[in-house]
């Protein structure tokens, strides 16, 4: 039996790679998964317990051997993932092997399938030609195309350039709008999404280029009337940037070109024919890295100046880190002891705390830089499309006027990954400033439930509290606190990364 976390994870991302016969596939957080060999029909599957689907990839549809992989939730606390088999075929379950590389991200490698008639699969280890001798390998898909969609657009094919790319229409020139991944994503990819489009009838995985400019894979979605094309980015890929072109109907498409480096500097992908090597370890292990330092050792004395006490500083990898200023224009926040109004006192705080993470080498977005009202969830957007790392919100704390007597610091978290990171901020601040423990608390509060990066609500203090009232009013005192936030942040992300 496993102990299931508090939270159920997201399974976030799967996909088969026939060329090593091998799944892959990450969560947010820890599982365990379950793996067993079923019959009629014969299909492997894994099961992960206390797990939510949130791929967007559901099916996906393969050849010689197997017959599709499929994702779906079989209860409510349960995800499964089915690799199915050609009728005929059949697989040695001593011989798979279940991997994990940390506890989010695992492998499933197969074996060699086998026929009843001694035929053997197309798989890393023995490839042979395809049943259509014209048609190469590829990991190319085209979904949902349609011929009744009489749509403005029709995606009829793309093909390699000595450019780049050009994505052929025909009907009116679309409106594209691109998206990249984020960089927390598995795999680098970007969608173009085609507004008031279809696919035509005539393009299939043959009209898509095959391991061309370090681009891995095509894929061409039809949802109601858009079209989304992503292209899965290779290692040696750069970014990549469009250009509509409607000159006249032979020249009506979509230019994609690489941005800001040259095109023949740009490999081809070449398929990997090599078999990959895995070690069975049903026991996940996670990366090495440095042990941290204690706590205590990364506490600065009250009252220091911020300059000193060797802040930790980031690396050179782009750190993003979200500072949420609660409340604000109209919105008050809490009102305590003297009419002392919440926002008056996590501003300053946030913007020092900004400004000691900038000079640390963190890139830092502010949700407001002045004093407007800002709903809930622009809050999140902001930090959603900025891709933050961290999400940090300051409040201060408030209760009945007539509790004078409480007082002290609370920090609030959502998920696992940002329970982690309440932890380390609550005890590098607790220490720091000498203040009542109101402990690190779980809670499903909007901007932490909603952010896909951790996330924390730290309450600097009560102003309704005969302690905190007098702290909260001294500008030292809030630098300082500015200071310990800060501190626990940076290291927090030493320790992560």
């Amino acid at each position: 039996m496993v102990a299931l976390p508090v939270d159920a994870a997201n399974l976030q991302f799967w996909r088969f790679d026939p060329q090593q016969n091998r799944l892959t596939f990450t969560t947010d957080t820890q599982v365990q998964p379950k793996a067993q060999l079923i019959f009629d029909p014969t299909r492997l599957v894994i099961d992960l317990p206390d797990t939510q689907v949130t791929s967007s990839t559901t099916r996906q549809r393969l050849q010689s051997g197997i017959k599709e992989i499929r994702v779906g939730q079989l209860d409510d606390q349960t995800a499964r993932i089915v690799i199915e088999l050609e009728p005929g075929y059949t697989l040695d379950p001593q011989q798979v092997q279940v991997r994990g590389e940390t506890d989010r991200r695992w492998f499933v490698q197969l074996p060699e399938l086998t026929g009843d008639d001694g035929r053997r699969s197309v798989s890393a280890e023995t490839p042979e030609t395809p049943e259509t001798p014209d048609a190469p390998e590829t990991n190319n898909q085209v979904t949902g195309n349609s011929s009744t969609n009489r749509s403005s657009t029709q995606v009829e094919g793309i093909r390699a350039t000595a450019d780049g790319f050009f994505i052929r229409v025909s009907g009116q020139a679309p409106e594209v709008e691109l998206r990249r991944s984020r960089r927390r994503d598995p795999e680098r990819t970007i969608t173009l999404e085609l507004e008031d489009s279809s696919i035509a009838p005539g393009l299939t995985v043959t009209s898509l280029p095959n391991n061309r400019y370090s681009i891995e894979r095509w894929e061409i979605n039809q949802e109601d009337s858009r079209v989304f094309i992503t292209m899965q980015l290779g290692d040696d890929s750069p970014d990549w940037r469009t250009i509509v072109t409607d000159v006249s109907s032979n020249l009506r498409g979509i230019s994609v070109l690489p941005d800001g480096v040259s095109i023949g500097t740009i490999p081809d992908t070449k398929p990997n024919n090599n078999s990959v090597a895995v070690t069975p370890d049903p026991t996940p292990r996670r990366p090495t890295r440095p042990i941290p330092r204690r706590e205590e050792e990364a506490i600065r004395p009250r009252g220091e100046d911020a300059s000193s006490g060797q802040l930790p500083r980031v690396s050179q990898q782009r750190i993003v880190v979200a500072i949420d200023p609660g409340h604000g224009g109209r919105d008050p926040g809490a009102v305590g002891i003297g009419g002392l109004q919440e926002k008056q006192v996590i501003f300053p705080i946030s913007q020092q705390v900004a400004s000691i993470l900038r000079q640390q080498g963190v890139e830092v977005i502010m949700t407001r830089n002045r004093d407007i009202e800002l709903d809930l969830a622009p809050r999140v957007q902001i930090a959603e499309r900025a891709d933050a790392d961290f999400f940090v919100s300051i409040h201060a704390n408030a209760i009945n006027l007539s509790r004078p007597d409480v007082n002290g610091l609370e920090t609030y978290y959502y998920s696992d990954n940002g329970a982690r990171f309440a932890r380390t901020v609550h005890n590098i601040v607790l220490g720091t400033m000498g203040m009542p423990d109101r402990r690190v608390r779980q809670a499903r509060f909007y901007v932490l439930r909603r952010t896909s990066m951790p996330a924390i609500l730290i309450e600097v203090g009560f102003v309704t509290g005969a302690e905190d009232i007098h702290n909260l009013r001294d500008p030292q005192w809030r630098s300082d606190m500015a200071n310990a936030i800060s501190r626990g942040i940076l290291t927090h992300i030493q320790r992560e990364r």
